[in-house]
């Protein structure tokens, strides 16, 4: 996302980011591998299980 003026809103949408790419503790095998592969669907790079969760923040 590109967002044009207001620093208020290029930090808020920098957070967002940030959450969105990181990677995140698997609840089925406890590894850091559970990314987001579209809006609101997570999945497990190393088990291969999807969780359906927030749309930028994966909450177990």
């Amino acid at each position: 996302m590109v967002v044009g003026y207001g620093k208020k809103l290029r930090v808020k949408t920098r957070e967002v980011n940030k959450k969105a790419k990181k990677s995140y503790k698997c609840p089925s095998c406890s590894r850091t591998k559970v990314k987001r592969t579209a809006n609101g669907v997570w999945a497990c790079k190393k088990c291969g299980t999807k969780y359906a969760s927030g749309a930028f923040e994966f909450k177990s």
